[in-house]
């Protein structure tokens, strides 16, 4: 019933004509809710009567041995419970007819108390929310081909200052998110580093470029700053994004 149900639950819906899925409840509706399959990360509208909790009972009945042959739903299956439970490596149902590569047979995880999230539970759920911005990435495409552009514009060798300045323009013109930024960790370094930027031989005549520079790239970086907001759980921004953009990388590879 739609009173059981929660926005950010974990729960089992079924599209008309598919079979049953793991899912996560977006947001309610009035007879409907949107929910977000895993794995697959279509969003649709699906009626209360088609949606159920994910718990030990709607795994009995709806993990079946017909639907893990299918590779898609064993995978989606293996992530919705590592996702919940935060368990690495395990096997998902007191069944040995069944397991993933590399997962011990014999292991039942529990399904968490609330408030008892491990780290790579709190991992994963920052996984989950931040992927919910993947509809801003059609920027991505020129976001790296103006930074690979700022990088070719200020080298040792080579230093245009104006090809420099209109892709520092551009970029501080895209709408960019966090989703964005921690998928690309090399090039916001990169602007980064421009916040510092120096001649090897400093020339009289070149500092107000070389302030410039520093001026647009700290700008830049004020841009990316606001896409991580407060508070943050290291002392400073820059130690924030590592730690996010690692999580990112990490388990984007895993899964």
């Amino acid at each position: 019933s739609p009173e059981s149900l929660t926005e950010g639950q974990f729960v089992f819906a079924q599209k008309y004509g598919y079979m049953t899925w793991p899912a996560r409840l977006e947001s309610k509706l009035s007879t409907t809710a949107i929910v977000m399959f895993i794995s697959t990360e279509d969003k649709h509208r699906i009626p209360y009567a088609k949606i159920w909790p994910y718990n030990r009972s709607t795994r009995k009945e709806f993990v079946t041995q017909e639907f893990l042959e299918y590779e898609e739903f064993r995978d989606a299956i293996y992530l919705a419970e590592r996702m919940i439970a935060g368990v690495n490596g395990c096997q998902f149902l007191n069944d040995d007819s069944w397991s993933l590569a590399a997962i011990p047979k014999g292991y039942l995880p529990s399904i968490p108390k609330a408030g008892a999230l491990t780290k790579e539970q709190r991992e994963l759920a920052y996984l989950l929310e931040v992927r919910k911005e993947r509809d801003s990435l059609h920027v991505e495409v020129k976001f790296i081909d103006e930074i690979n552009k700022l990088r070719s514009s200020l080298t040792i060798t080579r230093q245009d200052y104006a090809s420099a300045s209109l892709a520092f323009h551009e970029l501080l013109e895209l709408p960019v998110c966090q989703l964005l930024l921690v998928r690309n960790f090399e090039a916001v370094n990169s602007v980064r580093r421009l916040c510092h930027f120096a001649l090897r031989e400093p020339s009289p005549r070149l500092l107000p470029q070389v302030h410039h520079v520093r001026t647009l790239a700290r700008k830049l970086m004020g841009r990316f700053a606001a896409c991580v907001p407060l508070p943050y759980n290291t002392p400073d921004f820059w130690s924030e994004f590592s730690m996010l953009s690692g999580i990112y990388r990490r388990y984007t590879v895993e899964i």
